[in-house]
């Protein structure tokens, strides 16, 4: 699934700068486009918007889009995780026309999994109609962005990809904006937001289509691919379903906590913490796409070396040989990367008081600010990491290391919010910490392992009894 990160190489590889800057932004969008269309988009409607709606509109205006983020991220996660792995299988066996029929069975279990959500939601806050209307709408359509974006590493053209969040983001402020100055309330803005929403979705969709043309002759085919997924590949589900409450899990306990603050439209936030933690995490959008052009792309072509090597019956110094160079390089690329963003983070500390101060926040967030940027590097080296992991088919390891991650989150912010706003921010460091060690860790042992995991630990015909024993490539739907 690295194919588009290698075109982004291809980019950055020619001799301007233009190429290299174009690759950068293309790799954000790639990795962190749904993120980068969030924060831009509010932050230009927050300021565009205040006096026609006032701050109360605004307020419930952005929950409701940060709900629908985070509610569509939780609940697709397990979904596109397994029609991702899915898809994978389809290509490395050469058998494209099994794509169509996944990305739409993946797109028709989202929906009917977000409006059981939203409506459960919907009940809880006891939120109004057009409220829930509106909540519904957004989360529906990021939902479906997030369906289509795990597609999209199987489409060369980043170019597309860019164009369709870019021309989203273009509609989105413009629907917003004129809702709101026809006064139609956070409601009517948040419809328009979601127009802009449903554009980005139907550009990348109708990319994915245009790459993967073959017809669906049954739509049940992709349901019954989805079902062998999650069973056989249940332990991807399960991480996925443990490893995005364990990014969103430390907000959710200060919005319910005495931190919290209820907007009229019925939602819970912590604003103190939630602006501060979120701006802060923009320090590892550069990491990710990095990852994405680089690591990820340098990684797998010595990945293929190595099992090329034994496909081809080379000698045990052979492998051994390109075992070492495919541990050397990553790890030490990785380190690079790391190294880049704790610069990054470096200047997010020491200019944090003027930050402040130029957004307008609070200096009581100063110490969150400084924190979450802490905890962003090593919640990078944690997602690196945990990638690498699937890459050898060690699942059980990856959910272990999620539900580690979710389960210090959760115990660690409960903590720090009992201790005071001193300690903000702290929990969560603190989580991407340790957990960043673990799986830094498991990493190293693996690649280390590697020749044993290859030849036995992974080898169904030795392991016998082992969940890896019955799997196939793809599900038999006949």
């Amino acid at each position: 699934m690295a194919g588009i990160g290698f075109e982004l190489r291809k980019l950055s590889r020619q001799e301007s700068l233009s190429s290299v800057l174009a690759a950068g932004g293309h790799a954000a969008v790639i990795a962190a486009g749904p993120w980068l269309f969030t924060i831009a988009s509010l932050a230009t409607i927050s300021i565009t918007v205040e006096r026609f709606v006032g701050l109360d509109a605004l307020a419930d205006f952005r929950a409701i889009i940060i709900y629908a983020f985070a509610i569509s991220l939780v609940i697709t996660a397990p979904v596109t995780m397994v029609a991702t792995r899915l898809v994978a299988d389809a290509l490395w066996s050469k058998k494209p026309e099994r794509v169509r029929p996944l990305l739409l069975a993946a797109i028709g279990l989202s929906s009917a999994l977000v409006a059981i959500g939203v409506i459960a939601l919907s009940v809880y806050f006891q939120l109004s109609l057009s409220t829930a209307i509106a909540l519904g709408s957004a989360t529906m359509t990021v939902a479906l962005i997030w369906v289509a974006l795990g597609f999209c590493g199987a489409v060369r053209d980043y170019a597309a990809v860019t164009n369709a969040f870019l021309l989203g983001l273009f509609i989105a402020l413009l629907a917003s904006v004129t809702a709101a100055a026809a006064g139609l309330g956070s409601a009517g803005m948040v419809h328009g937001f979601t127009a802009g929403l449903m554009v980005t979705f139907l550009g990348l969709t109708l990319r994915i289509m245009a790459t993967f043309p073959q017809p669906v002759h049954d739509l049940r085919d992709g349901f019954n691919a989805l079902l062998y997924g999650f069973t056989s590949y249940r332990t991807l589900a399960l991480g996925a379903a443990a490893g995005t409450p364990a990014v969103w899990i430390d907000k959710w306990v200060f919005w319910f906590s005495p931190v919290g603050e209820s907007v009229n439209a019925g939602l819970v936030h912590a604003p103190l913490y939630d602006s501060a933690m979120f701006i802060s995490s923009l320090v590892i959008i550069p990491s990710l796409a990095s990852f994405v052009s680089k690591l990820e792309t340098d990684f797998f072509e010595r990945y293929q070396r190595y099992y090329g090597s034994i496909k081809s019956h080379g000698t045990i110094g052979q492998i051994e040989d390109a075992r070492q160079r495919l541990s050397a390089h990553t790890l030490d690329t990785l380190v690079l990367i790391t190294i880049a963003q704790v610069g990054m983070c470096a200047v997010l500390i020491m200019t944090a008081p003027m930050l402040v101060e130029a957004l307008n926040l609070q200096f009581r967030q100063i110490a969150i600010l400084r924190f979450g940027a802490l905890a962003a590097v090593f919640h990078f080296i944690f997602i690196a990491a945990t990638s690498f992991l699937l890459f050898f088919d060690r699942r059980r390891v990856y959910l272990a290391l999620q539900v580690v991650f979710l389960t210090l989150n959760l115990t660690l912010s409960v903590l720090t919010v009992s201790l005071g706003q001193d300690y903000y921010g702290v929990g969560y460091f603190a989580a991407c910490l340790i957990s960043s060690i673990l799986a830094y860790v498991m990493a190293v042992a693996t690649f280390a392992n590697l020749n044993f995991l290859t030849f036995i630990g992974n080898n169904p015909s030795i392991v016998a009894g082992s969940s890896h024993a019955n799997e196939r490539p793809w599900y038999d739907w006949r």
